[in-house]
């Protein structure tokens, strides 16, 4: 079974060294993201999606200067060792070459293996929270399985002329068929390894003992519960009102990289409000939200959001800048208008905290109702990644789960019914 890690490894861009940097991100993507010559992506077999983005210099909630920082990240196929290892193997080089501009890099000492991971390591920070749409499917997996359905779909209409009047059960036994004749389909003679029960069972009942303890203490929780809830109505009825407007041009960039994608990408970078209460409230709840996601998220829906692959919540710099990272699919301008209509509530609570983000009152009420200040707020930190790469770009989150039961299907018995129903997958 396939297990997901989240790679995230924040530097600080040395003084004058900025330009420097945007310009090898844009020799990468001159070259091509896949097989270009300093990290050639194609060739790391682990990731699902990695990204390189500069975030510019900014001043925090206090006024202080925070210099700009070099982001590089990764959704990788578990173990990491194996990860770290491929990455420094076949992209080391390059990897050193990027970070070379960042502070506190080695650049007195040639390049080895050893000493960039020791740098990587040192720069990793810890996700807040990491959410997985899509788990236990290896990038190998999601490519095998969409190239199935492919050729699925393919003798399903060269051979329509003989397929046309039979009946489902008859037209199943052909696909399979198809399938264990093709020597490039020997993989799926077999089922995908899928959680065990021990695993199931473990998992749920960590969940079980966590809701138990909470329902034995909830009658000692309310009356602080409520405390802190004056507190932060106070504090919200206290902040100042931050508004912001539409940079065209910017949202124009975009939109031109977004056009004809089935998957985008987002990367943000804000300010966090001030003060002991706003800090405290938002690293619980960010505590909460990542050991909750696993539990509550499971169907590939984020907060009822069902186009996200992979996101991540960072705290940087001391507790005053959040980074917010995620893979989905379609464009940013409906995957903020889905913030707006289906998550709202439930995503206000984590950004709230953030300057700028629409006023709320008690986190969730307010905020993303005001449709037009979210979307200047989002636009204002929306920063176009410099380098952005997709294992399987052609592959919604849709199309990966019912890949997968198509796969599923060609295993064991089926009625009648069953089987009609599984050919509408195709």
């Amino acid at each position: 079974m396939t297990k997901h890690g989240a790679l995230s490894i924040v530097a600080d861009i040395q003084p004058g060294m900025k330009q420097q940097l945007i310009d090898l991100c844009k020799e990468i993507e001159a070259e091509g993201i896949e097989t270009n010559s300093i990290i050639p992506f194609r060739k790391l077999t682990t990731i699902h999606f990695a990204r390189f983005v500069i975030f510019n210099e900014i001043a925090d909630a206090h006024g202080n200067e925070v210099g700009a920082r070099f982001v590089f990240t990764t959704n990788y196929d578990e173990p990491y060792k194996k990860h770290l290892q491929e990455l420094t193997t076949i992209a080391g080089k390059g990897l050193w070459k990027l970070f070379s501009f960042c502070q506190d890099f080695p650049n007195s000492q040639p390049y080895s293996d050893d000493a960039l991971v020791q740098y990587l390591q040192s720069k990793t920070v810890e996700n807040q929270v990491f959410y997985v749409g899509v788990g236990y499917r290896s990038v190998l997996q999601i490519r095998q399985e969409n190239e199935l359905r492919n050729e699925i779909e393919n003798f399903i209409d060269q051979h329509q002329a003989t397929l046309k009047n039979q009946g489902p059960l008859y037209i199943r036994k052909r696909i399979i068929e198809f399938v264990h004749n093709n020597p490039a389909f020997a993989w799926a003679k077999k089922p995908a390894s899928k959680p065990s029960i021990f695993w199931k069972l473990g998992h749920d009942c960590r969940a079980i003992i966590v809701a138990v303890i909470f329902l034995v203490l909830l009658p000692l929780i309310i009356p602080f519960v409520i405390i802190w809830l004056i507190l932060i109505l106070f504090t919200e009825m206290s902040e100042r009102d931050v508004k912001y407007e539409f940079d065209k041009k910017h949202i124009r960039e975009i939109v031109e990289r977004e056009t004809a994608m089935v998957q985008c990408q987002f990367s943000a970078m804000g300010n966090i409000k001030p003060g002991w209460i706003r800090q405290q409230t938002m690293m619980f709840l960010l505590r909460m939200t990542n050991f909750l996601a696993p539990y509550i998220y499971t169907k590939g829906k984020l907060s009822g959001i069902p186009t996200v692959h992979f996101a991540r919540w960072i705290i940087v710099n001391e507790g005053r800048q959040m980074i917010f990272l995620s893979n989905f699919d379609g464009n940013s301008e409906s995957y903020l208008r889905d913030f707006i209509n289906i998550a709202g509530k439930q995503l206000s609570l984590m950004f709230c905290h953030t300057v700028g983000y629409p006023k709320t009152r008690l986190m969730v009420f307010g905020g993303a109702d005001d449709a037009n200040g979210f979307m200047k707020w989002a636009r204002k930190f929306h920063t176009i990644s410099n380098v952005w790469y997709s294992a399987n770009k052609e592959v919604s989150v849709k199309n990966i789960f019912n890949n997968s039961k198509i796969r599923d299907g060609l295993y064991g018995q089926m009625t009648d019914e069953e089987a009609a129903h599984w050919l509408s997958l195709l």
